[in-house]
């Protein structure tokens, strides 16, 4: 049976450490070799919009390792959270809905800054869309207890996989894709989480005694949860600009973006999903699962991938020439 919980926004000091520090812009643009600058995004007037893939969350999961100094003791925690629309499962129409809604929002948004994008049908019409196919159907990945599920807008194919930039085989094909449509091509891959998980861990270790020196050694475990489906820096893999001359540039999201408006109808504790592994290192914490109806969520994840195309192009605005 679940257990009803409140959980607290983070606590006092880890609010005051995050609002003591320098705000980091969340999207930032990395260009390829030691020191190089930005060449793509600096003179972008036109860019092809070749591939959106989206990656949504349905488990996240966060660990921690706490550490003493004074003698090495180690301790690990985890804590996860899952997703559950009680209306039924989100389905493939759905999750494909939002990422459309993505792909035209952000084709707008582009074009709203003054800069051109290149129409659909001829970037498909190109052999490098037709033959350079990594994937091309929604598809399912699970990493450190994170689980998520992967869609490409438009039923696009896959011609980036977004972790390296293209290999030498792939390399003049791709610039020959730009240069048949006339201009750089971004190959989007964007996270979309659906909570702020945070677990930490303290070792504490008390000596008493004046003969006989006994050490008392305790731990303590600090879990928090809050709902809120935002797009999030990416593990599974980041955004890519490529042009007609062999130059890349990633964008990549570095720190989470603003929060879509709160979504959730429940939140609580599920024992029954907890992981009965004896070996374990690390604590886990009791699981909690985020309750909402697969309209609430479709709803919250596009205005969060709104939010991702907004800092998207303030951010190329903010470094054109």
């Amino acid at each position: 049976m679940k257990k009803m919980i409140l959980f607290l926004v983070f606590g006092i000091v880890l609010s005051y450490l995050v609002s003591a520090q320098k705000p980091r812009d969340p999207i930032e643009v990395f260009a390829a070799g030691s020191f190089a600058k930005p060449k793509i995004v600096p003179k972008l007037n036109t860019l092809g919009v070749a591939q959106v893939t989206v990656h949504y969350k349905l488990t996240t999961q966060e660990r921690a390792i706490g550490k003493e100094k004074s003698s090495g003791a180690v301790a690990g925690a985890k804590l996860a959270a899952y997703l559950e629309t009680t209306d039924g499962n989100l389905t493939d129409q759905d999750f494909q809905e939002i990422t459309d809604h993505f792909y035209t929002y952000l084709q707008t948004k582009i074009k709203s800054a003054g800069i051109e994008t290149i129409a659909w049908d001829k970037i498909t019409s190109t052999d490098f869309y037709k033959t350079a196919i990594e994937k091309n159907e929604p598809g399912k990945g699970s990493w450190a207890g994170n689980e998520w599920v992967s869609y490409i807008a438009n039923h696009g194919n896959s011609m980036y996989g977004g972790g390296l930039a293209f290999a030498m085989g792939k390399m003049k094909k791709a610039s020959k894709f730009c240069d048949e449509i006339g201009a750089p091509a971004g190959f989007f891959h964007v996270v979309v989480d659906f909570a702020d998980v945070m677990v930490d861990v303290n070792i504490n270790t008390s000596t008493s005694g004046i003969f006989t020196v006994e050490k008392t050694r305790s731990f303590k475990y600090n879990s928090a949860v809050k709902p809120e489906i935002k797009v999030v820096p990416s593990t599974i893999g980041s955004t890519l600009l490529w042009n007609d001359k062999m130059q890349s540039e990633a964008i990549n999201v570095v720190a989470d973006l603003p929060a879509a408006p709160a979504y959730h109808d429940n939140i609580s504790q599920d024992p029954s999903r907890m992981k009965n592994n004896p070996f374990r290192f690390a604590k886990e914490m009791l699981p909690v699962v985020i309750e909402t109806t697969r309209e609430k969520y479709k709803i919250a994840a596009k205005k969060a991938l709104e939010n991702y195309a907004d800092e998207f192009v303030a951010t190329v605005v903010k470094l054109k020439d």
